[in-house]
């Protein structure tokens, strides 16, 4: 399958590919020999965008199913989950897909499957790091890929509602960046997602570490967005470094299905012996 392109610094993507390659020698002797790797191939990212289409389905993310359909929802609380994740899934892959304009980069965890003979996805994130030429979404894309896939997901209204509460919450981080002098140049927190069955087993500490010592070592600051606080509140990252900056209250709108929530803005600093 064609190869993904990369819009990242070359010292940046290379400081990280060192960083997960030190790691992966580390952990090969843990159960199932856990490897990180950063997505290269179309395949690559349909596992990526299938993982994280359960895990967020299956674990009831507010931020993704919050514009469903409420017999969506219902049906999800109910333990059907087949027609959502083919919903929010196709959303997904475009998401994943446009990311990569802009300094986008996903990472994918996979260990032994004793059961089954081969290597299993456990887990796949996505972080937005410094690019090495300045680009925007493709509009073309957005109006013919990423549209279509929002409208037969959620249909036109609660389309329009989705990127309404996006885009406010995207005004909010960026606010809150200026506000505590935060560089335009660092590390944005995207989606990090488990699968449910492997819950508990360091995958999202392993897919996330080494962009902490990414962030120190090239002295950038780590933003993050807390878009499920019941699951993964300011006590889950405060252990990565982060502390809690401001909140957002997200999707207030009566086209969304779970009704709003707060979401929690989050700032990790490099450390100390890494700045100049």
């Amino acid at each position: 399958m064609p190869g993904i392109q990369l819009n990242i610094e070359a010292a940046i993507l290379q400081s990280l590919v060192e960083l997960i390659e030190q790691q992966n020698a580390l952990s090969e002797a843990e159960p199932g020999a856990p490897r990180v790797h950063i997505a290269a191939t179309s395949e690559d990212l349909v596992h990526s965008a299938s993982v994280m289409t359960q895990a967020f389905v299956r674990n009831g993310d507010k931020a993704w199913i919050a514009w469903l359909r409420p017999a969506d929802v219902q049906r999800i609380r109910a333990g059907d989950f087949v027609d959502a994740e083919r919903k929010i899934g196709r959303v997904i892959h475009y998401l994943l897909q446009a990311t990569f304009r802009t300094g986008g980069v996903v990472v994918v965890e996979t260990a032994h499957d004793e059961l089954h003979g081969d290597r299993t996805v456990r887990g796949a994130a996505l972080r937005t790091l410094p690019s090495a030429v300045r680009s925007t979404p493709s509009l073309l894309h957005e109006l013919t890929v990423g549209a279509y896939a929002a409208l037969r997901a959620y249909g036109l209204r609660r389309t329009l509602a989705a990127q309404s509460a996006s885009a406010a919450l995207q005004r909010a981080t960026h606010a809150m960046r200026v506000r505590e002098g935060v560089p335009e140049r660092c590390i944005y927190g995207g989606m990090v997602c488990v699968h449910p069955t492997h819950e508990q087993k360091r995958v999202a500490s392993r897919m996330s570490r080494p962009f902490q010592r990414l962030a120190d070592l090239h002295g950038l600051s780590y933003l993050l967005q807390s878009s499920n606080p019941d699951r993964n509140d300011a006590r889950v990252f405060r252990g990565f470094g982060f502390r809690h900056t401001g909140e957002f209250l997200y999707g207030a709108s009566k086209l969304n299905s779970v009704g709003p929530y707060t979401v929690k803005l989050m700032i990790r600093s490099p450390a100390p012996a890494f700045l100049e």
